[in-house]
């Protein structure tokens, strides 16, 4: 069966075997020599786990609250691009699972389904969009106004690819989107803008791509927080924060939420794991709520989070893996797993609720 996997360090091999090389290097793909990308993972292993005993753990309850919205489980689907590239229904089934779960789902501007179609699938969920600040501004605000038209709570603003990385395994497959597949909404902010896309190796997706990237400002600095600040009473959650300096910033231009990530290891190589740089950045946000993703595998890894400090934990490869190999039902049981052990990591640790996880139940490696 498809969605035979009882781990999620299992998803990865099965997906090689699933997709074509075009789509599989391109969502496998690290920065450089991938060091960062195994980080990520390998990070979560130097944390041990220091448990309590002889606690009543017969009631378990896994629901919190993040921005004001009380969701079921401390977890969220990371914006993904092009997911029609994983599964031929891609974003309907991530957006629908995530209502379904009542946990955060983040659209990518890379999607291949329509805001407006996201937001049928995803009903009341919580539905963040993802954006760049674009040369164009126009665009940008066009993205914004679109967005809370469809009912979404949250932008999400990526601050860590002022250019793209260099991801060389993705350089050597020659990625290119299948002529099938449209870009739904930079098509729609293309032709908002009045922009005629030259079509690149009779691809029209391929334009769509090279105009996104020739649309990366490398000028946009903390100014632009308070420019995208002025447009719009929607929550801002920066995404790609990396230090505590940054976090304090952040806090300083008025932001809803910090996402602390490294964009899976795909944009600087070397820098360190997520879950490493964590503490420094919780410690810096103060009130502000902190997520995070990168390296997740485990519910284990969830629980490692959340004690320090995190409020919120998000999967991007795994939602991929798991929707290529079984479509609905393999991300559904990618978060049956998920949820499984985080329950009984909860369990085992002597606590019963997400607010009674606390810092003292971790020991990191180099302290002992």
């Amino acid at each position: 069966m498809a969605t035979n996997f009882i781990s999620l360090r299992e998803l990865e091999q099965l997906a090689s075997v699933k997709l074509d090389s075009n789509a599989y290097q391109y969502y496998r793909s690290g920065a450089n020599e991938e060091i960062t990308k195994k980080e990520n993972i390998d990070a979560f292993q130097r944390i041990y786990l220091n448990p309590r005993v002889l606690r009543d753990v017969s009631k378990i309850c896994t629901k919190t609250k993040i921005l004001g919205h009380q969701i079921d489980l401390p977890l969220g689907i990371a914006p993904v691009a092009m997911l029609k590239l994983a599964h031929p229904l891609g974003e309907e089934v991530t957006a629908s699972l995530a209502h379904q779960w009542k946990v955060p789902f983040t659209l990518t501007t890379l999607s291949t389904l329509s805001q407006s179609e996201v937001a049928k699938h995803n009903k009341d969920g919580l539905r963040f969009q993802q954006l760049y600040i674009q040369k164009n501004r126009q665009l940008t605000e066009a993205l914004v106004r679109k967005a809370e038209k469809e009912g979404f709570k949250g932008l999400v603003l990526t601050v860590d690819a002022p250019i793209l990385g260099k991801r060389e395994a993705d350089e050597k497959q020659r990625f290119v989107l299948p002529p099938h597949l449209r870009l739904e909404i930079l098509e729609e902010l293309a032709k908002e803008a009045n922009i005629q896309l030259q079509s690149v190796a009779n691809n029209q997706g391929s334009g769509l791509l090279k105009f996104f990237a020739e649309q990366l400002d490398q000028t946009v600095n903390w100014n632009d927080i308070k420019w995208l600040r002025s447009i719009t009473k929607v929550p801002i959650i920066l995404k790609g924060i990396q230090c505590g300096a940054d976090a304090k910033l952040a806090v300083e231009h008025g932001v809803d939420a910090i996402w602390v990530s490294n964009h899976g290891g795909r944009q600087l190589d070397t820098v360190r794991s997520t879950v490493e740089m964590l503490p420094e950045i919780v410690a810096a946000a103060g009130s502000v709520e902190v997520y995070v993703d990168s390296g997740v595998r485990n519910g284990s890894d969830v629980y490692k989070c959340l004690a320090l400090g995190a409020k919120c934990v998000f999967v991007g490869r795994p939602a991929i893996y798991s929707t290529a190999i079984g479509g609905r039902e393999g991300l559904n049981k990618m978060f049956q797993i998920l949820q499984s052990e985080l329950v009984s990591t909860m369990q085992l640790m002597g606590v019963t609720s997400i607010q009674e996880i606390k810092s003292d139940g971790i020991v990191h490696k180099s302290k002992l």
